[in-house]
């Protein structure tokens, strides 16, 4: 009874010899780049040994050439990688921002147990809300979910802007409720109107009642959130979406100086 020599695994002709395989006379493959003989290799199906490879010669040409190939695949990832950042909405500043928040990162290490819990990351002007946010934001797309991080005044305009009918309008409420991971930047920002309430409202319910995360990012701190959003007279929308975010999302205060002004 023949040998089993495994699904998958590569012979040498001393392995197909020691097995008993049918086969071929094994080719005699040159290394490109020295011209070094290369040891073949085969694979066996049904008790026949097939040659479909070689080994590799490990000359300098080749190392040259397989390092250049691996470069060029590196880069290649590298570009798709940003692709996806943008497309998510991160901007170009903050591509490679480093989550450097001790209560981020362990909000990142938990992620998968959440429940729909978010982060409100709120601080002065040039804290480093939206550097932290952003490399939220990246390690969310890397490891696969979608993500949409948006101004609130921005994600506003698009809704707006998607009202010619009533299915576009559907579509453009659906972006910001349905995706895994929502960042909302400069919460506090957008007008006062009761229309922006409404629809800041209406998306924030949506991923609560999904159990869907919102990353928030303020100057004003939760206590004082609430009132800023109520400025335009809209009190009980304000008070739902406050009372909304302050289950959802744990407080994370940044007590930077300005990092701009600071250099």
């Amino acid at each position: 009874m023949r040998a089993n020599a495994g699904p998958g695994r590569l012979l040498t002709t001393s392995d197909v010899e020691s097995l008993g395989l049918d086969a071929e006379e094994p080719p005699s493959p040159e290394c490109p780049y020295c011209g070094a003989p290369l040891e073949p290799l085969a694979v066996e199906l049904d008790g026949r040994a097939y040659w479909v490879s070689h080994r590799d010669c490990g000359c300098e040409g080749e190392r040259s050439v397989r390092e250049r190939r691996e470069a060029e695949e590196r880069r290649e990832r590298r570009r798709e990688l940003l692709g996806r950042l943008t497309r998510a909405g991160i901007g170009r500043r903050y591509l490679d921002a480093q989550v450097s928040v001790r209560s981020c990162a362990d909000y990142l290490a938990g992620f998968a147990d959440s429940r729909g819990g978010g982060l409100y990351i709120y601080g002065p002007v040039g804290s480093g809300k939206t550097h932290e946010a952003s490399a939220l934001a990246a390690r969310f797309v890397e490891a696969g979910y979608t993500v949409v991080m948006t101004g609130t005044l921005r994600m506003l305009d698009s809704v707006y802007a998607s009202y010619r009918s009533d299915s576009e309008r559907a579509a453009g409420l659906s972006r910001y409720s349905t995706c895994d991971v929502l960042i909302l930047d400069d919460l506090g920002k957008e007008g006062a109107s009761g229309w922006a309430g409404t629809t800041l409202y209406q998306i924030v319910d949506a991923r609560y009642n999904a159990m869907l995360p919102v990353i928030v990012t303020s100057q004003y701190p939760p206590q004082s959130i609430e009132r800023r959003l109520a400025r335009g007279g809209e009190a009980e929308t304000a008070a739902a979406i406050a009372s909304r975010l302050a289950e959802m999302c744990e407080p994370v205060p940044l007590t930077h100086r300005d990092r701009r002004r600071c250099g």
